[in-house]
């Protein structure tokens, strides 16, 4: 039996009890008959119930994308190119596991002086900037809040600058938790992959197709979800009276600093 005939053999053995597979399918098995084996496999290892479903698409995409749906209500969901049908070969998906992050990059930083709410920004001020060279993102951001809250309140908070360690002595336990949370996020350091990963980082070493792995960020994806909650209810209530709670959370710092 010649390498590529054992791919074949195990598709025609899945494919039997299925009837023929439409032209385009067939095409896109004679073409690469092993990642239509992987991409089977991934089916069976974690939507079994679902095989009948995702095969009975006409296109590659199409499968790959139904795949993307199912799995994203049992798991975490896969990056958009792949749910919305844009991945045109099954090593896309195959290949290493075709993740959403949510961590801040450089880039991201700077861009929230322009493209985060009100709440956010305000917070992030609070926050020693982690990107040292990035002198010009701290003056954006110290211009956007000055839109929410009066200059002079942004003066006061300028002095600031929590870093993880302190931010968690002064909030852990308070009306302001998610304040250190944040700081975490911004620093990158909350151990959860999703909020402490970048695209950049993830680059560098996507993770693979492994049961255990997939268990693991099922398990810190819902974990994000619920940092993300809490934090959107925090920033949601602080943006209830913007200058009244800011200075409210400056005051409270600003005294655990000097009661410390």
């Amino acid at each position: 039996m010649s390498e590529r005939d054992g791919p074949i053999l195990t598709l025609a053995d899945k494919l039997s009890s299925k009837g023929l597979p439409s032209i385009s399918i067939l095409i896109a098995w004679l073409d690469n008959a092993e990642a239509f084996a992987d991409f089977l496999n991934l089916v069976d290892e974690f939507l079994p119930e679902r095989r009948q479903d995702i095969l009975s698409e006409t296109s590659p995409g199409d499968q790959i994308s139904v795949f993307a749906d199912y799995f994203a209500d049992r798991y975490f969901p896969l990056d958009d190119y792949v749910r919305y049908g844009d991945a045109g070969e099954y090593e896309e998906l195959t290949y290493r596991i075709p993740l959403t992050v949510q961590g801040i990059s450089y880039d991201d930083y700077h861009e929230i002086s322009s493209e985060y709410r009100a709440g956010i920004q305000l917070i992030a001020y609070l926050i020693r900037n982690p990107y040292e060279d990035l002198e010009g993102a701290s003056v954006s951001l110290a211009e956007a809040c000055q839109e929410h809250v009066p200059q002079e309140l942004i003066e006061r908070a300028a002095a600031i600058q929590l870093e993880p360690e302190e931010a968690h002595k002064l909030l852990n336990g308070t009306t302001y938790e998610q304040l250190a949370h944040w700081t975490d996020r911004l620093h990158c350091c909350t151990n959860n992959f999703f909020l402490d990963t970048d695209y950049e980082m993830l680059m560098q070493d996507i993770p693979g197709w492994d049961r255990e792995d997939v268990e693991e960020l099922t398990r810190q994806w819902h974990q994000a979800q619920d940092t993300e909650n809490r934090l959107t209810e925090f920033v949601e209530w602080l943006e209830g009276d913007l200058p009244g709670r800011f200075e409210e959370i400056v005051i409270f710092i600003l005294e655990g600093r000097a009661n410390g």
